[in-house]
């Protein structure tokens, strides 16, 4: 970090802490006089508490990095802990001295490549306390943070985070995801997580109501550089008004050493993914299959997290982004597929900590939040167990499959076309999609809640695109508009349909389309003796079609329930209980 940074003002952090101790102290300084009154001091005091809980006891050998005029090294220091602190500048360094006499602080070599405060593996505890924007590589700055640190030691951070990169531009501070990047990439995992920001806005509001009240410490602060971005109503507004819009948190982390990292996707991964897909699973995946799901996702990617330990591949975590249409806009989801754990490492850790919690977590943070509303996979019952425990996987609806067959088959096969064409009908196989799908999804498209946007982008990278299947797209017309289409594809001898959409209004338009498709089929000499398909609860009208054609209901043979996590607070999950559409070509099994 070295000095230059300081020299002509310090850093925005320092004024916030002027403001909210009223003496240049941190945010956890104890602050117990009359000041700006003790609902200040209790708030404060939740921050200093919650730090001295994610340490070991006393005496233990602490290095505070970038211990700012050193209230928190002081507070640290009285309880008992054997305490170095490091601060960014000589004149920091001279502030820090004169506020507490007592503290050890030198310039840090920790950041710019002098020499260390200790030699390697000598400390109990590294914090980083609300310090974290003056470092210009958090990720060297983490492995290097590793080498100081004892074996079995914890690195403590707390901190406001953005978590947009607007809100990073304006207040200067990380965002929590690449905090999140850094850790892993370091070699330690979260133990303990908390957010606090709740706490911090209600620094905020006792500020702006002390402000509005012309308190003198706030009307007349302590002079110096650093102060001038929040001593005013619109300033201390802004502030409040991005950590209630969910633009900037506080967030804590208690980290731990270990001997895995966790990363996001270098070229080349791909090479190892696939060998372990064929380890856990028993079946071989093509490079060209991976390539088309998560490099070639018209939508988005690739985005994967994996975890490997002594450079080995122990853990990957992937989905690929696809649009949903939610009702009244056009959103980003993910699609989960292909995570796995090798099976010598299902052990390391537990829970929270598993190695597959912590691909997870790293996902999340970096894909999800801020970024998605929500994503999904269909899952069995076991991995749902862990999931609801330690992953936010919700299950919202049991999985059905839809099966013909039988005299209602055979019936259907044999309709009459003559009928069909009278009617105003017109079915064929399309090897192409182009307007005709734009056109019938952005029509029908209310008829169903919200589902996958089902639209020329999305089906020509789905199934035109596939490398390992040739799907049959039927497509079903009357009097020349499109009204609707099935997509599928033979296994043995049963027809899986696995996609369909069709206008409501066009009442015959889903078994014209079947009986044109079982009559081509047996034409080029396949054998059908039924027709299987997922489709989900809603909307009614469409299940009551397929009830119509001939249809039965039966739980899917691996009793999978279609799950979610959430990243909004705008849904829950009955919400996708009752709206969602999905069919079996909305998951990877197909």
């Amino acid at each position: 970090m070295g000095s230059n940074g300081m020299n002509e003002r310090h850093p925005r952090s320092l004024g916030l802490y002027r403001i909210l101790s009223g003496s240049m102290e941190l945010h956890p300084g104890f602050r117990t006089d009359g000041g700006l009154g003790s609902d200040l001091a209790r708030v404060q005091g939740l921050l200093a508490e919650a730090l001295l809980r994610m340490l070991p006891p006393a005496p233990a050998r602490v290095l505070d990095v970038g211990c700012g005029l050193g209230a928190a090294s002081d507070i640290l220091d009285s309880k008992g802990y054997e305490v170095t602190a490091i601060a960014p500048s000589e004149e920091v360094v001279a502030a820090a001295r004169h506020r507490h006499p007592g503290l050890n602080c030198v310039i840090a070599g920790l950041f710019d490549g002098h020499s260390t405060p200790c030699a390697p593996g000598g400390y109990d505890v590294i914090i980083f306390w609300e310090g974290l924007r003056d470092l210009p590589d958090l990720g060297a700055v983490f492995q290097r943070a590793r080498m100081l640190l004892h074996p079995k030691g914890r690195m403590v951070i707390g901190d406001e985070v953005a978590y947009d990169p607007e809100t990073k531009k304006a207040f200067a501070i990380c965002e929590a995801s690449e905090i999140e990047r850094a850790i892993g990439e370091a070699g330690f995992y979260v133990r303990a997580h908390s957010r606090m920001g709740q706490e911090v806005s209600n620094i905020c509001r006792i500020l702006l109501g002390s402000h509005s009240a012309g308190h003198p410490e706030l009307i007349e602060p302590p002079g110096g550089p650093g102060t001038d971005d929040f001593l005013n109503m619109d300033g201390l507004k802004r502030w409040l008004e991005r950590f209630s819009s969910g633009g900037l948190g506080y967030e804590m982390w208690d980290i731990r050493p270990d001997e895995y990292v966790v990363r996001t996707y270098l070229p080349g991964d791909e090479k190892y993914v696939l060998a372990m897909f064929q380890e856990v699973f028993g079946v071989s995946r093509t490079a060209r299959h991976w390539k088309w799901k998560f490099l070639e996702d018209p939508f988005g990617g690739p985005y994967l997290t994996t975890v490997w330990g002594k450079g080995l591949l122990a853990c990957n975590y992937s989905a690929y982004p696809v649009p949903v249409w939610m009702g009244d806009r056009l959103e980003l989801t993910h699609q989960v597929g292909d995570t796995m754990t090798r099976p010598g490492y299902r052990g390391v850790g537990r829970g929270p900590t598993s190695l597959l919690a912590r691909a997870v977590r790293l996902y999340h943070r970096l894909y999800c939040e801020g970024k998605v509303p929500f994503f999904y996979g269909f899952n069995t019952g076991k991995i749902q167990r862990f999931g609801r425990l330690f992953l936010r996987y919700e299950p919202v609806a049991p999985v059905y499959e839809w099966v013909l067959g039988g005299r209602g088959l055979e019936s259907l096969g044999n309709k009459a076309g003559w009928l069909v064409r009278l009617a105003g009908y017109c079915v064929e196989k399309v090897c192409d999609v182009d307007k005709w799908a734009d056109e019938l999804f952005g029509r029908v498209r209310g008829h169903y809640g919200w589902l996958i946007a089902r639209n020329a982008k999305y089906l020509g990278w789905r199934y035109l695109e596939h490398p390992d299947f040739d799907y049959d797209i039927i497509l079903v017309r009357r009097f020349g508009r499109p009204v609707g289409f099935w997509v599928g594809r033979m296994e043995e001898d049963r027809l899986v349909a696995g996609d369909a959409l069709f206008d409501p209004s066009a009442k015959a338009a889903p078994s014209v389309g079947l009986s044109y498709w079982l009559r081509m089929l047996r034409d080029r000499g396949e054998r059908v003796v039924e027709v299987r398909g997922w489709f989900s609860e809603h909307p009614r009208w469409w299940t009551d079609r397929l009830r119509a054609v001939g249809f039965r209901r039966e739980r899917q043979f691996q009793e999978l329930d279609l799950c979610v996590t959430l990243f909004s607070e705008r849904f829950t999950a009955k919400d996708f209980r009752e709206r969602f559409y999905y069919t079996k070509g909305d998951s990877d099994l197909f």
